[in-house]
């Protein structure tokens, strides 16, 4: 392994602009080498600094065959690596004077079945500008994880080097968290059994695009309903006799079933769906107060706390704002396209539409709520294909448009650092970010681990669910409290949970109507909602010394949500401080961070008793402005 050494301190060390890497490694002297014709294009910086933009930057590859797979050498396989700059917990970069990526980009485009693929212009804080935020860039370019490894131990110590991961929804489960390995399952039986299952609704009309799934000894196998509403599935388990479950879930207004050893033959089976209105009358013609708003005091209907004047963004799937209830949504950008103008409005997954709803849909007489219906909502869309680069960049975005509050409902299983850096900035800056615990059931996901977020798990409420839908497999038994809230049994656990909240057969928008959906990530809208109303009407952030952005602020946002919450399910690892209650948010004169009269008689801001008494840069008593009434 090499070291970092000064330019020409050792024999064989190359410098390029500001980057230098030594070359005593006989390999790493040979990917550098440049050989005659090879041909190099260099990145373009155009466009305004203020925005996020991309540019290609494309260097052949000068082995034959490209990406294509090679069984005698698996490990040449190109992936997608981020190189970015490392910062001080300040926040400022470690090499001063500002580091600049050129040298990088020159450098990876002498080497060998490297290809640069874009550079990503970020905002950061950097000394002396104008608004103590400057310009910082991450490379994005595809390498084989060998030489990747090589130029990370090479590397000066001011750079980051890390995979660029696949981002998921945190609803999902990795596959290798819900199937045995692929070597115990294969090969398949080669006999194929054939099942045709027909999906009706209210009336029986049929229902199309719904999604049917078998499930038995094998691999499950999965297909949509066609206009029929049939949908035709080849399972290789075996007969349909060893068919053990089929679930099926419609695409809006209905509640998806489960079958335990359903009665399967050759013939087409139909099943029948209940309507939600079978649960809730007369919805979505009549409001639908939900039970998780009504399990955390929240009432949009009220009209007393709406959310109005707090900017929230929310990193997801996107959001149809075609919705009725979503039409005041106009603010967005998509970064899986390449921040297409309306691509975040096409929300393929339905799951950024879902969460909007429970933040900030419409308050009317007609369907569903948001927790914050005045709020203004900012919609950025890094799934379904997006990666680690595209959360970022979106985070970048965030801090560039001032937001108050970000939404993440995403999640990777690998760590970043540079992920991790932006979240500082964020909070230093005073946007506190909510992020969806995970769906794993067991540790919490990335970025939800970061101490510098609110990590939300999930609980559910029983009666609130039909018995023969999947929502009764989120029930634990052993962990239902006495007003029947449950510990959800997907819900990530660990001790970073900071609170829990409504996350179980929670009903809001989908794109083309309403459905009940399960998740930490419908946990995580709740809080949202919860702490606009917090921000734009409690005294301490309308008028008071939290007005200002600054870290501090979110520091007293969280300890409010948490001073607020009620410990719903035995287990502090898998609810946290409990379900957030907006009444229980203590007032500005009656706060436990709470109002305490000095000597002088001045009332002043005191430090909660479970806080560190030395927290850096946080003082032990604020000034505040004399206490008017109550926030309730």
């Amino acid at each position: 392994m090499t070291g970092v050494k000064p330019a020409g301190a050792c024999r064989g060390a190359t410098r390029r602009g500001n980057l230098t890497i030594s070359m005593e490694d006989g390999s790493m002297a040979q990917e550098r080498e440049e050989r005659p014709g090879a041909a190099i294009k260099r990145t373009s910086e155009a466009g305004d600094d203020s925005t996020r933009r991309t540019t290609g930057t494309q260097s052949r590859s000068r082995e034959p065959g490209g990406d294509a797979l090679d069984a005698s050498s698996p490990g040449r396989r190109r992936e997608r690596y981020l190189i970015g700059t490392r910062t001080a917990p300040s926040g400022w970069p470690f090499a001063r004077p500002q580091f600049s990526m050129d040298s990088v980009v020159d450098y990876l485009s002498h080497q060998e079945n490297v290809e640069v693929l874009k550079r990503i212009k970020l905002g950061g804080t950097q000394p002396f500008s104008a608004d103590g935020r400057g310009v910082s860039e991450v490379v994005v370019a595809k390498i084989d994880e060998a030489k990747a490894q090589r130029l990370r131990a090479a590397a000066p110590p001011h750079l980051i080097i890390e995979r660029d991961s696949l981002l998921a929804c945190a609803d999902h489960v990795s596959l290798p968290a819900r199937m045995a390995p692929i070597g115990t399952l294969l090969p398949l039986r080669s006999i194929a059994t054939e099942v045709s299952i027909r999906v009706i609704g209210e009336r029986d009309q049929p229902l199309a695009r719904a999604t049917v799934v078998i499930d038995g000894d094998g691999l499950p196998a999965q297909a949509l309903t066609d206009e029929t509403g049939t949908a035709r599935l080849t399972f290789f388990g075996g007969t349909v006799e060893a068919i053990q479950t089929l679930f099926i879930r419609s695409a809006v207004n209905h509640w998806d079933r489960l079958i335990f050893a359903p009665r399967l033959g050759s013939a087409t089976h139909t099943v029948k769906l209940r309507p939600l209105s079978e649960s809730y009358p007369n919805f979505p013609s009549a409001r639908l107060p939900g039970w998780g708003q009504r399990l955390m005091g929240v009432d949009p209907i009220g009209g007393r706390f709406t959310g109005n004047g707090v900017r929230i963004g929310i990193i997801d799937s996107g959001c149809d704002n075609s919705h009725p209830l979503l039409r005041h949504v106009t603010r967005g950008k998509d970064f899986t396209t390449g921040g297409a103008d309306t691509g975040w409005t096409h929300d393929l997954v339905a799951h950024g539409t879902h969460c909007a709803g429970i933040i900030n849909a419409a308050s009317t007489e007609q369907g569903v709520s948001g927790c914050a219906p005045e709020a203004e909502l900012h919609v950025l869309k890094v799934i379904p294909e997006g990666r680690v680069s595209d959360l970022l960049a979106a985070l970048d975005e965030c801090i560039e448009r001032e937001l108050d509050l970000i939404n993440i409902s995403v999640a990777t299983e690998e760590f970043s650092e540079l992920v991790s850096q932006k979240l500082q900035e964020a909070r230093r800056k005073g946007i506190a970010c909510i992020v969806a615990a995970g769906n794993s059931g067991g540790p919490l996901a990335f970025p939800a681990m970061l101490p510098a977020v609110m990590a939300v798990a999930a609980v559910g409420k029983l009666r609130e669910f039909p018995a023969d839908s999947s929502h009764v497999l989120s029930v634990i038994p052993q962990l239902i409290g006495s007003d029947g809230i449950f510990v959800a049994s997907f819900s990530a656990a660990g001790p970073q949970v900071a609170v829990s909240a409504p996350g179980v057969a929670v009903v809001s928008t989908v794109p083309g109507g309403y459905a009940a959906a399960d998740g930490t990530s419908v946990a995580a809208a709740h809080v949202t909602g919860l702490a606009a109303l917090v921000m734009a009407h409690h005294p301490l952030f309308r008028d008071g010394p939290f007005r200002a952005r600054s870290e501090q602020r979110v520091h007293a946002l969280f300890e409010l949500i948490r001073a607020s919450a009620v410990a719903r399910v035995p287990d502090p690892q898998r609810g946290g401080a409990g379900v957030p209650d907006l009444a229980r948010v203590p007032a500005a004169q009656s706060f436990i961070l709470g109002l305490a009269t000095a000597a002088d008689g001045a009332e002043r801001v005191a430090m909660p008793a479970y806080w560190p008494v030395s927290v850096q840069g946080w003082p032990t008593w604020l000034p505040v402005p004399p206490a008017a009434g109550g926030f309730f």
